[in-house]
């Protein structure tokens, strides 16, 4: 398997950029601002809204029209790599699903919207685009949610539960806080004004997770954070990826009886995590009666004359199977939950091409692509139409972007000998004389290399 993946994303185009490269590499951010700072303004009362309607198809055009022009730029071998392959897998799965759905017309409106947000997010990146400011750009999004956020908090009452800010739901709020301080966290490794920015957002963060009493999300980036960094060292030392890391764990767990029940309780004297495991038994159940194809691509829940009505008690009235993995199960079956798994798997195998090149960004990736299994674990989140899931997309996307040969998050380049191996180096000239420690030691630690004194160094193997 290892040795696939690896063929498929060999390139040997030569990395030329383009009029408007790093333009087009804020492409993928647009659909996270959108869904963060406009899609919940928008009234929804009259049904279908005009503005979400005329959004998605209008993107795709330009994003369309932008490939076209420098369509002899095009790199086949990000196409070929096996995330994107495995992606577009899923999706002419679920579109074959459209036609053995409970609600075919729900499942086919649904799925165009994410195939439009595939395009989006996917397709800049077949082009030699500058991914330096993405990151920026996402956590500077997730700033400005966060700082709407708290004045809803400050200014509105909360609900039962918690408080959802200017969302729907605490959870919405629990996530875009938990997701903002990984972000953060990844920002504090830098100077000026994007160390001001990370400190903001990650007080504001912590603030709403405990706001939202969503003290699960503040738990699982926290571990998300400290086990991607863990995971790197590993694979510095063993030269192991965090693909094999994540499966040995998942592997482990198995030889376990219940290990998230018995988590639960450890942790929340709760064996049934909130009465999540009675839902568990019932979507079992549901899966049983469709255990290869499914009930169709997101066509179970909120769909006329759902099967969800079947359920017993509380039950009847939940909005998700309050697990993303079964969730999978139940709409695409076994084999589009196999499907999405080697998306998963052959992400996270491709984090260790990214780790060689700039390590500090290789562990703000996983760190993200952890949160986002562990939040499946007791919530559904996968291939939604939400901020979370369009961030582990551009996330995976990019990890394979920059895992191919010759692709750097920023344009400059030097090279730098270190030992019998000669690296190319990226530097800022107009970088302060006074290194960034924290940032150097991290990445060194991490990266396996001594790295020269810059603002961020991220190192490239040749």
């Amino acid at each position: 398997m290892r040795k696939l993946i690896d063929r498929a994303v060999r390139s040997n185009l030569p990395s030329t950029s383009f009029p408007g490269a790093t333009l087009a590499g804020l492409i993928p951010v647009f659909p996270i601002y959108y869904i963060l700072l406009i899609l919940p303004f928008i009234p929804s009362d009259a049904g279908e809204r005009l503005e979400n309607m005329l959004f998605w198809p209008v993107a795709v055009v330009l994003v369309l029209i932008l490939i076209f022009r420098n369509r002899e730029r095009i790199d086949p071998n990000f196409l070929r790599s096996l995330p994107i392959m495995s992606l577009i897998a899923y999706l002419l799965f679920a579109a074959a699903s459209v036609t053995w759905a409970y609600s075919p017309d729900y499942a086919f409106s649904r799925l165009v919207v994410q195939v439009l947000l595939v395009i989006i997010v996917a397709a800049p990146y077949a082009l030699p685009i500058t991914t330096e400011y993405t990151l920026p750009g996402t956590h500077l999004c997730y700033v400005i949610a966060l700082a709407i956020s708290a004045v809803f908090v400050l200014t509105t009452p909360p609900s039962p539960i918690g408080h959802p800010g200017y969302f729907t739901h605490k959870q919405e709020l629990g996530l875009l806080s938990a997701v903002g301080v990984i972000l953060a966290a990844h920002e504090l490794l830098h100077g000026g004004w994007r160390r001001i920015l990370a400190l903001v957002s990650m007080g504001l963060g912590i603030w709403l997770i405990f706001a939202s009493e969503s003290k699960s999300a503040l738990v699982y980036a926290l571990v998300a954070l400290l086990c991607s960094w863990l995971i790197l060292l590993l694979c510095k030392k063993t030269r192991l990826t965090p693909a094999y890391i994540v499966a040995a764990v998942v592997v482990a767990s198995m030889c376990v009886s219940n290990p998230i029940e018995r988590l639960g309780y450890r942790l929340y004297g709760d064996a049934t995590l909130t009465g999540r495991t009675q839902i568990w038994g019932f979507i079992d159940y549901q899966i049983s009666r469709k255990p290869w194809f499914g009930w169709g691509f997101h066509s179970y829940y909120f769909v006329p004359n759902s099967p969800n009505n079947e359920a017993p008690g509380y039950i009847r009235d939940m909005p998700s199977s309050h697990s993303g993995f079964l969730e999978l199960k139940l709409e695409t079956g076994r084999i589009g939950y196999w499907i999405f798994l080697v998306f998963i798997y052959s992400s996270l195998h491709l984090l260790e091409r990214v780790r060689r090149k700039a390590p500090v960004r290789a562990w703000c990736y996983l760190s993200i692509e952890l949160f986002a299994i562990l939040i499946n674990l007791t919530d559904s989140n996968w291939v939604e139409l939400d901020a979370f899931w369009t961030v582990f997309l551009f996330v995976a996307v990019e990890a394979a972007y920059l895992s191919l040969p010759g692709k750097v998050p920023g344009p400059k380049q030097v090279p730098v000998r270190v030992g019998k191996r000669q690296q190319f180096v990226r530097t800022r000239p107009s970088a302060s004389r006074g290194p960034l420690q924290s940032a150097r030691k991290f990445a060194s630690e991490i990266s396996g290399e001594k790295i020269p004194g810059a603002n961020e160094l991220e190192s490239f193997d040749r």
